[in-house]
């Protein structure tokens, strides 16, 4: 069951909720809507879900071709997992997930032991079966949120919509339920929509990101082309730590304080100010210059608790910037804060004025481009 919006424009009194935005969302894919609280993703999902409607004259909601921008929450069959697991505090687990079954009309209500039979399945689904006496109160954050999922799914939807399904739950849980939910949407298939502002939870699970900002789409596309072609500054930032410099458009070049860097040029002016942009895992860092342009910088500060380390400079034109080293690198270079290195930034991002990237160059050596 494929998604799709066409031109839907939202407003709430002065404020643009959402302007002009049209997506579509393949059928099976799982999408995430990532972006600022205030750039409009809850406002889309709840729109798609029916429990919002777009402004007159906005174009159609879309399930696999058919309209239902008129049609009720109740009759899109949506399933629905909220923030705050919304689940019936006074019933088990077994009955909130069998609520949805139950309160069907009569005509549409699955028998008593075809429904027993559905919730038992659901429940051995996500991992919960042996909890099913239960009462939320009992469970933890991660369980509860669980036993949400389990009965979005018990009415079958033909879609199913998250809104920041783990935020409310700690950091471990949280990571925890993301490789969780991607193990069981590959299972079941189902196209779903999930909204979060956490970038890392998005490339992580989803098949498609869509970047929103200020009530529209700035980019929509696989993790990897969002995060390593960014199409606007506002996604470079957006999906992770990056550090910026300011340079000047040569011809073949970008001049970027006391070094040039070979650049391909996207129809920038010869001349041109550009601010450049390259993350903290695409500096270099060495002791010597080893003949290669490159920028002086001092340590100083160095974070190695963990996977990598983490090392803060200054350059010798007063330019703070952050590299991220593996620890069997770090390792053999023996870095101290106060030492004198130097810096070569690689895979840079440009940009001027027109807010147009310019193409990213492999090494400042003149490696392949990425």
């Amino acid at each position: 069951m494929s998604v799709e919006v066409r031109h839907i424009t939202k407003c709430f009194g002065s404020f643009v909720a959402l302007d002009d935005v049209s997506l579509h969302v393949p059928t099976g894919r799982l999408a995430a809507l990532l972006g600022p609280s205030g750039s409009g993703k809850t406002t889309l999902l709840r729109i798609i879900a029916g429990l919002e409607f777009a402004d007159a004259g906005s174009g159609p909601v879309l399930f696999h071709d058919e309209d239902v921008a008129g049609t009720r929450v109740g009759q899109r069959r949506v399933g629905f997992v909220f923030q705050h697991y919304a689940l019936f505090r006074h019933m088990t687990v077994f009955e909130n997930v069998a609520f949805g079954l139950r309160v069907r009309p009569r005509r549409l209500r699955p028998p008593r032991d075809t429904i027993r039979a559905k919730v038992r399945q659901l429940l051995e689904l996500v991992q919960l079966d042996h909890l099913a006496s239960r009462f939320p109160s009992q469970l933890s954050g991660g369980q509860r949120q669980r036993v949400a999922l389990a009965r979005a799914l018990a009415v079958e939807p033909k879609v199913l919509l998250l809104d920041e399904p783990f935020g409310a739950l700690d950091a471990r849980v949280r990571k925890e339920l993301r490789l969780w939910l991607r193990r069981l949407h590959s299972e079941l298939n189902v196209t779903s929509v999930f909204v979060t502002h956490d970038q890392d939870e998005a490339l992580e699970v989803a098949d498609q990101i869509v970047v929103m900002n200020r009530g529209r789409i700035e980019q929509a596309g696989t993790p990897d082309d969002v995060f390593h072609h960014p199409k606007t500054e506002f996604v470079l930032h957006f999906l992770g730590e990056v550090n910026q410099f300011h340079g000047r458009i040569g011809a073949d070049r970008v001049h970027l304080g006391p070094i040039e860097l070979p650049y391909e040029g996207n129809g920038h002016a010869v001349g041109s100010d550009a601010r450049v942009f390259v993350r903290p895992h695409d500096v270099t860092i060495d002791t010597k210059t080893n003949g290669l342009p490159a920028i002086p910088a001092v340590v100083l500060r160095i974070h190695s608790a963990g996977p990598v380390v983490r090392v803060e400079l200054r350059t010798s034109a007063g330019q703070s910037l952050v590299a991220v080293l593996s620890q069997e690198r770090f390792d053999t270079m023996h870095l101290s804060p106060g030492n004198s290195v130097f810096v070569r930034p690689r895979h840079i991002r440009v940009f001027t004025e027109a807010q147009s990237p310019g193409v990213v160059f492999g090494d400042s050596a003149g490696g392949s481009a990425a």
